[in-house]
């Protein structure tokens, strides 16, 4: 992907994810992609919308020059293994992107309809991930979609639809923040992607909240506690169980957004707070507070926390600190009968605690010691916004800055997770670095390819910045970067083996399922490629606008959010 592209990205974004919006469209015709508003502009400048229903695929219009879409049009009969609910980001707490269905068909077409079942409105901007479970579908967005009269302007939102139909059922709504862009950016809506579990949901707002939610919202009549102070209280309302409001009760200062996604294990949840620096980024405003936390599922209490890229960085200086935000995700993976809780830090370092105690076991620097942090990405420092997968006692992961700062040089690796205490691959040793006897690093895609020999070109770039997760699946794992080139590498020996390129900016993260890698970029488009050693390209599948989420495949039906609209496809 070109610097230009880039440039173009960077008209869109502003800071961490910022888009504008316009004026909603209504449920039954797909939303066209906004125009690019100036920055701060409000949500839903026109008529008041009605609250949307669900699209039913008869009211798709066809692209002009193609003939219409048959909406009788079935998958052949399929057999194999079908998965069920999806109830977290990743599907497990490992995270790792990769879906047990089997048998699956992948002819159809969002454009037109074709084996669509059905769509539904989000907000005008959706960076949350379709989770389905119960029954239902959960999709963090903003409030372009306007489906509660009486929440106008930016807001940041939770839909949840019946699974089926995709029937509106209820919304969770919070305002913004006061402080403004550098604790919850203008129409970005709320990013984090909610865990299900025994009828609770459990997410972080916009608001930098942790919130625990009755999946059936109002609508059962009941107002479940101890949380009873909603200012929404109708049937179409989310009912709050539980509140942990990080910013009243921690001290945490997030930068620009909340948007960590939840994990459980037992009777604790646990989640990445977005402690970050100021406006100015150049100080962190509460070193003190918890960038890590683990809170009681069922009263919401802090169980336990710590902020160690804060205040006992294990970064180099004078990098040993908060670089810019902290948006990442945790996963968990037990080693040798120890759960073991792994946490992408603002510095640049995973850090790994014991569930149970809170106790630090080990820690990672995912950078070369010399690299440096310089503001608006112009260093060779990443910071940490992929999620952890973990697999086969080792941990995956990249490391990535603000998509605003655009290319730059990244790495991934493969970490061993049975090591104990500081297993970066350098360790300090007088004024300089010398090689770790107790080094974690299994294997190091990345860096700079020096003299073209790898790449073709001096000083390209073997691996770039990115945000998205990586999926293992077969001895391979699927690594998308930011610019936009999709990595398949060897589990086993981080061995490249090929590289497939998108030519558009890559925010999701891949989905393997049924030997096939589908991945969405930035210009709409799906892309899906055969799993394995070999590239090819079976198809590429066109949304009505960007795709900055990844698709999710529960009971036969793969869920995909693009946007501003939310697509449900016949799979099996």
């Amino acid at each position: 992907m070109s610097i230009q592209s880039f440039k173009t990205l960077s008209l869109i974004l502003t800071t961490l994810i910022v888009l504008g919006c316009n004026d909603s469209s209504t449920t039954t015709t797909p939303v066209a992609p906004p125009p690019i508003p100036e920055s701060g502009s409000g949500v839903g400048g026109g008529v008041p919308m009605a609250t949307p229903e669900p699209e039913i695929v008869e009211t798709i219009p066809a692209a002009e020059e193609k003939p219409p879409a048959s909406v009788e049009a079935k998958p052949a009969p399929t057999e194999g293994v079908t998965a069920g609910d999806w109830a977290m980001w990743g599907g497990t707490p490992s995270r790792n992107m990769v879906n047990a269905t089997t048998g699956i068909n992948l002819d159809f077409d969002a454009e037109e309809g074709t084996n669509v079942l059905w769509t539904a409105a989000l907000g005008s901007q959706t960076y949350g991930n379709p989770i389905v479970a119960g029954g239902k579908v959960y999709v963090g967005t903003n409030n372009g979609g306007e489906y509660r009269e009486k929440h106008k302007g930016d807001r940041g939102c939770l839909l949840c639809f019946n699974e089926a139909d995709g029937k509106f059922l209820w919304q969770l709504t919070r305002e913004k923040l006061p402080q403004g862009r550098v604790n919850d950016w203008p129409e970005q809506g709320i990013c984090s992607t909610p865990s299900i579990e025994d009828g609770r949901l459990y997410v972080a707002t916009n608001r930098c909240e942790l919130m625990c939610i009755d999946v059936e919202g109002f609508r059962d009549g009941e107002n479940n506690g101890p949380y009873k102070d909603e200012t929404d209280t109708e049937e179409l309302d989310a009912d709050i169980i539980w509140s942990l409001d990080m910013i009243e009760e921690l001290g945490v200062f997030p930068h620009n957004l909340a948007t960590s996604s939840p994990v459980i294990h037992g009777d604790l949840i646990m989640l990445v707070t977005s402690n970050g620096v100021d406006e100015a980024h150049l100080e962190v405003p509460s070193p003190r507070a918890p960038c890590f936390i683990a809170v009681n599922k069922n009263t919401g209490e802090l169980v336990w926390e710590d902020n160690s890229p804060a205040l006992d960085s294990k970064a180099p200086a004078p990098f040993d600190n908060i670089l810019h935000g902290q948006w990442g995700s945790p996963a968990l993976g037990e080693v040798n009968g120890q759960m073991l809780a792994f946490m992408p830090g603002g510095d640049g370092v995973l850090y790994t605690y014991d569930v149970a105690t809170g106790e630090l076991v080990w820690w990672f620097d995912l950078n070369p010691k010399e690299s440096t942090w310089e503001l608006g990405g112009r260093g060779t420092r990443n910071a940490i916004i992929s999620t952890p997968v973990f697999a086969d006692n080792s941990v995956l992961l990249s490391v990535g800055q603000d998509p605003e700062h655009g290319e730059g040089v990244g790495h991934l690796y493969r970490i061993d997770a049975t090591k104990k205490g500081d297993i970066s691959p350098q360790v300090a040793d007088g004024d300089g670095y010398k090689d770790n006897d107790n080094s974690g690093q299994i294997w190091h895609v990345g860096g700079v390819d020096t003299d073209g020999s790898i790449t073709g070109e001096e000083n390209g770039l073997l691996y770039r910045r990115t945000i998205s997760t990586v999926a293992v699946a077969d001895g391979y794992v699927y690594a998308p970067d930011l610019s936009g080139f999709l990595h398949c590498v060897d589990f086993k020996t981080g061995e490249k083996k090929w590289v497939y390129d998108t030519f558009a900016a890559v925010w999701g993260s891949p989905m393997v399922v049924d030997g096939r890698v589908l991945l969405g970029d930035e210009d709409g488009e799906m892309v899906i490629l055969k799993a394995g050693d070999k590239l090819e390209q079976i198809e590429t599948k066109t949304f009505n606008s960007s795709i900055y989420s990844t698709p999710t495949i529960a009971n036969g039906t793969m869920f995909v959010s693009d946007r501003s609209r939310l697509y449900a496809i016949k799979v099996k």
